[in-house]
């Protein structure tokens, strides 16, 4: 019995673990540079199900947000840029992507729900704010904040999403 449950421990820990792509000092990095420099407008994580009863329902009444959170962006770049199925060439794909929305914004552009950015005003070039380098750092942070074991609590737990 001990070794079967030491082989279940084994197996759950390999696909437990993050991708090879996820490198925990720029997510560090990342997420410092987010706090210094986003986090005035973006707030890093929020529950998702709150969110949606302050957009839908609450008009952001409720929550009075400048600007979409950290976890939203982490979730629509993923699904919105490029290909999951090659983690390293989307990494590539959304870094291009923050890079010329940053300092190029355009409501055409954007990855966010209608009835989230609708709230919203176009945010402001970042352009001479923040360089290429700390915005590519920010998307491996935001691309991570979302979605991988012992990187985010909500992992697929539907019922954290919505506490």
């Amino acid at each position: 019995m001990k070794t079967l449950l030491t082989i279940f421990v084994l197996i759950s820990a390999v696909f437990a673990s993050p991708p090879d792509e996820f490198d925990r000092e720029l997510y560090n990095e990342g997420e410092q540079i987010f706090d210094n420099k986003c986090s005035e407008c973006h707030k890093k994580s929020m529950n998702i199900g709150l969110l949606m009863k302050n957009f839908v329902e609450e008009d952001n009444k409720l929550l009075n947000l400048k600007a979409p959170t950290g976890n939203e962006i982490s979730y629509r770049l993923k699904s919105q840029i490029g290909s999951k199925d090659d983690i390293e060439f989307q990494l590539m794909e959304t870094g291009d992507f923050l890079v010329d929305y940053l300092y190029n914004p355009d409501i055409k552009k954007t990855i966010c729900l209608e009835a989230v950015i609708r709230h919203f005003d176009t945010m402001p070039s970042m352009k001479g704010k923040i360089t290429e380098d700390e915005i590519r750092t920010v998307g491996h942070f935001l691309y991570f904040l979302e979605g991988f074991n012992e990187v985010n609590k909500y992992y697929h737990n539907i019922e954290k999403e919505f506490e």
